[in-house]
């Protein structure tokens, strides 16, 4: 098949800028890439001087080669079932129903995740237009590429389609390259998007998937499932050839114990905050584990920051009953006395409770 594009619409094009002062902002292209600030009712300006400036913001530029490259992308593509919604020219194809809304959680206006390309997916996507790209849960990208197709849940300026990666809305075998890069973890069923990827590649081509382990809870809409690589490798290993597994640098482990410490120290009033900066790693490691529990930097850490990094977590669940009912309240029971952990918590029952090694166990 011969792709034909207009000699006006380049391979790649900024869709966004970082203004250098306030009186460099648009007032229609900084809300277009900052829905949030319609909320506090400034005007672009005045938001961009008083935080927007400090906090990076940025805004949309080259609109209408914009619009037009995805017309030209949108024409590339074979659907399995029409839009939504009609689409206006140079808009984004929309095929979120209000169902799938209401399932995943879609908010109106999410906080909008704006990160580059790079590594060797980007070098792949510049070396040959004819290569149709497929980018999952892109946020918004500071360019977009005539050949890479940005879906989203969220209408942000390089958004092409929207849709949710269990249910793509592409005929299958039809992309060479396929990138979900820090989406799965915020995806309800990530198999069943590791399902879909598989399905709209073509026979031989590639994915390249950027997965957590060992980061705190973050993200739009909601935070599901982190994985460790065997976990990725489960995911799609069953259609695919896995050419390699690594660690590049945005994942180092560094990062991982930066994210705990930052997450950690913002939970802490100031007397417990001071105490916690003062430790020393060597110092950390030759404390038993039951003794930095009961500091005052563990006792009082706050209960956000524990949910958002914990070591794990508990659930109790009660299966419903027929019909979907909610099971019956047990009858009270006279209370157990309680006993308090090495952590001072309390714990329930008469079983002492279990204490923790001091020595960490050998990993695996």
């Amino acid at each position: 098949m011969t792709i034909r594009r207009s000699r006006k619409i380049p391979h790649e094009i900024a869709c966004v800028e970082r203004p250098l002062n306030a009186g460099a902002v648009n007032e229609l292209a900084y809300l277009s890439v900052n829905p949030d600030v319609r909320k506090t009712g400034m005007t672009a300006r005045a938001h961009f001087a008083l935080t927007g400036r400090q906090e990076g913001r940025l805004q949309s530029v080259n609109n209408r080669q914009v619009a037009a490259m995805r017309e030209v992308k949108l024409a590339r593509l074979r659907f399995r079932r029409p839009p939504t919604v009609p689409r206006a020219h140079g808009e984004p194809a929309n095929f979120l129903t209000a169902a799938l809304i209401a399932e995943f959680g879609i908010s109106d206006a999410p906080p909008v995740s704006a990160n580059q390309y790079g590594g060797p997916f980007i070098e792949e996507v510049r070396s040959d237009p004819r290569r149709l790209c497929l980018d999952i849960g892109a946020g918004l990208r500071h360019s977009c590429f005539s050949n890479v197709v940005n879906t989203e849940i969220y209408p942000s300026v390089s958004t092409d389609v929207l849709c949710v990666g269990e249910d793509l809305p592409f005929e299958s075998d039809q992309f060479d390259y396929v990138i979900c890069a820090a989406v799965l973890e915020h995806t309800r069923r990530p198999w069943d998007v590791a399902r879909e990827i598989c399905r709209v590649l073509k026979p031989g081509g590639k994915v390249l998937v950027d997965y957590p382990f060992l980061q705190g809870v973050h993200g739009y809409p909601h935070h599901y499932f982190n994985a460790t690589p065997q976990g990725a490798i489960s995911l799609f290993e069953e259609q695919c050839d896995i050419v390699s597994t690594t660690i590049e640098p945005n994942n180092h482990p560094i990062r991982a114990i930066w994210w705990i410490l930052q997450a950690w120290r913002h939970g802490l009033q100031p007397g417990d905050r001071d105490a916690f900066e003062k430790l020393t790693i060597g110092g950390l490691l030759a404390t038993p584990l039951d003794q930095l529990a009961a500091a005052g930097y563990c006792q009082n850490l706050s209960l956000d920051v524990q949910r958002i990094i914990p070591a794990g977590s508990t659930l109790i669940a009660r299966k419903r009953l027929a019909g979907g009912t909610a099971s019956p309240r047990p009858r009270k029971q006279p209370r157990s006395p309680r006993i308090r952990s090495s952590a001072g918590k309390p714990v329930s029952g008469n079983a002492k409770p279990k204490r923790t090694p001091s020595k960490p166990p050998l990993l695996a």
